[in-house]
């Protein structure tokens, strides 16, 4: 059997950081929102092992990668004696804040269950996500969702359609690199964000209350990325300048995002564009 699939990319509405816990991993809040700029995943059985192939030369083959683990985990945790082949078809850069190689995972775990008739319930898909990484539950939902504690206390949430500007800089940024180096300048207050509201920040979007979000809705790791990627901020400035009623950064970066209501007077692609900046447009879904 052959499925063809959507692994979504997503952006972070909004992300609190707080310290890091006794098990290594840090409390935080934000609002997961898939979009429709997604991989494509072309998933098929096999009589035994995994494989993973890929368009891209960033992708990790073999273990490292995440989609391989996540179908390793799931024969693991239904006793299925069987294997599969997974190609990666990538839209969504690499280490760039969008949630693509946790989709990948969460695209693979939702389609191998869907392959084998459902063996998993939900809660054991989203145990088996946990295990994965941080986003990959949120991804396994498959719509908005409020996350918490280390990304497992999901919540869903009610948005409209967001239309999105990415502004896609070139170059990866690591994770646990932010995140070390939030914690090394953590006694900074600027560097970290006041805990958000979601159900402000989803109230007013839906009440199209959008001129004050922007003070509003905050990511904890922009003071750190910008100090070390000014071109980051600048593009930040741009949008929010150009159009936009609210940009920021996605997850660690380095991906800038801006949202924009309708077309008007003012086009913060055209703008991006004028200063050398690479930009696609998407929606969310």
């Amino acid at each position: 059997m052959k499925l063809i699939l959507r692994s979504p990319a997503k952006v972070n509405l909004g992300l609190w950081v707080g310290k890091r816990r006794p098990d290594g991993y840090h409390e935080i809040i934000t609002i997961i929102v898939p979009l429709r700029l997604s991989d494509r995943i072309i998933l098929s059985t096999a009589e035994s092992g995994i494989e993973v192939t890929a368009d891209s030369k960033d992708v990790p083959k073999g273990p490292a990668n995440l989609a391989f683990q996540a179908a390793d985990r799931f024969f693991s945790a239904t006793g299925i004696k069987s294997g599969c082949c997974i190609k990666i078809k990538k839209s969504i850069p690499v280490g760039t804040g969008l949630g693509g190689g946790s989709s990948n995972a969460a695209t693979v775990l939702l389609g191998l269950n869907r392959i084998f008739n459902y063996p998993l319930s939900s809660r054991r898909l989203h145990k088996l996500a946990l295990e994965l990484g941080s986003d990959v539950p949120a991804l396994v939902c498959r719509s908005p969702c409020v996350a918490r504690g280390q990304g497992e206390k999901l919540r869903p949430i009610h948005l409209p359609r967001l239309n999105i500007i990415l502004h896609l800089p070139g170059y990866p940024v690591s994770t646990s690199w932010a995140y070390d180096e939030l914690d090394k300048f953590r006694p900074k207050p600027s560097l970290t964000s006041p805990k958000p509201c979601p159900k402000m920040v989803a109230l007013r979007l839906r009440r199209k209350e959008l001129a004050s979000l922007a003070g509003r809705v905050r990511n904890s790791f922009e003071p750190v990325i910008f100090a070390h990627h000014p071109d980051l901020a600048k593009a930040k400035q741009i949008l929010l300048g150009n159009g936009c009623y609210l940009a920021m950064l996605s997850g660690s970066g380095s991906t800038v995002y801006g949202l924009v209501e309708t077309k008007g007077s003012q086009d913060p692609m055209a703008a991006l564009i004028r200063h050398g900046f690479h930009c696609v447009e998407t929606y969310s879904i």
